[in-house]
This record gives structure tokens, sequence and C-alpha cells, in this order.
């Protein structure tokens, strides 16, 4: 199975996944640090089968368990349209309290 992440400046394609459930699993840990907050995803089965795809996509999680040791758990999750409504709220807020020169922590 491949995934494969992106969004309008990144790009990421994860090989070699097979699934537990609803969860991509791979042999080694993923580096995570540079990932951005919401990016498509496309998975493809090894047929070539597009099997799940998500246009606001997140990772939930990623975690290791003692019962499958060295596998690392992926899960990943849509967006919510209120959640994106709001991240746009949140985002124009904030460029004008940085253009008015306004703390918004205060």
């Amino acid at each position: 199975m491949k995934l494969t992440l992106k969004n309008k400046n990144w790009e990421l394609v994860l090989d070699n996944l097979s699934m537990n459930g609803t969860n991509y699993v791979s042999d080694s840990k993923v580096d995570t640090s540079n990932w951005p907050e919401m990016f498509s995803l496309v998975a493809v089965d090894d047929e070539g089968n597009t099997t799940e795809q998500i246009d606001n996509a997140k990772l939930i999680q990623q975690e290791t368990y003692t019962w499958d040791a060295g596998k690392w758990y992926l899960a990943f999750a849509s967006y919510s349209q209120q959640e994106i409504f709001e991240k746009r709220q949140n985002a124009k807020m904030e460029y004008l309290a940085m253009m008015t020169d306004v703390d918004l922590d205060a």
C-alpha cells in the first residue's frame, strides 16, 4: 500500500505500508515533524486501486504497541467543515491583529 500526502507546497509518498483496521502500518517510525497541519491524502493498494481519499486530512496519531513491536500505526481523520471555517477565521483575526499591532493574548 502507498500513501501520497500533499498540500500546495509539500508532498510525501509513504510506500510499503499495510493496513490494520483503519490504521496504516509502517515498519519504521515516520518523521512527521515537518508535516503541514492540513493536507490531502490518497491511499493506493498494491493493485493500483485508490482505497481512500481525504481532501482535508490531519494526522491524529502515530503509535507503536508492545504487542506488535517495531510496527508504527498511523491514523488520519478529515477536518470537519466547522474546523476549516474556524481555522480560516482565526487566521484572518491573527493577520488583522498583526497588521494593527494588537496583542490577541493580552
